[in-house]
């Protein structure tokens, strides 16, 4: 989820929604049902990986991957 952004009031989520045939107002609860966790990720979230990977903690961590996005099947590292 975008949260917060301009991206909701846009052209944007008039695309999506129309892509998916459903309603604009129906478009964050489509992303939501689709991840596994059924949930939203907000920018929060996003901002906790990155201070893992600033910080101290991840100093033995190399080529690593951090997904946080509640799940989504298609984007499953292969």
């Amino acid at each position: 989820m975008l949260q917060g952004s301009a991206i909701w009031n846009s052209a944007w989520r008039e695309e999506r929604a129309r892509t998916y045939g459903i309603p604009p107002e129906q478009l964050e609860e489509h992303y939501r049902a689709r991840t596994t966790l059924k949930v939203n990720v907000f920018p929060e979230d996003i901002a906790e990986a990155v201070l893992f990977f600033a910080s101290p903690r991840s100093a033995k961590s190399t080529g690593n991957i951090l997904n946080v996005d509640g799940g989504v099947v298609a984007s499953y590292t292969r």
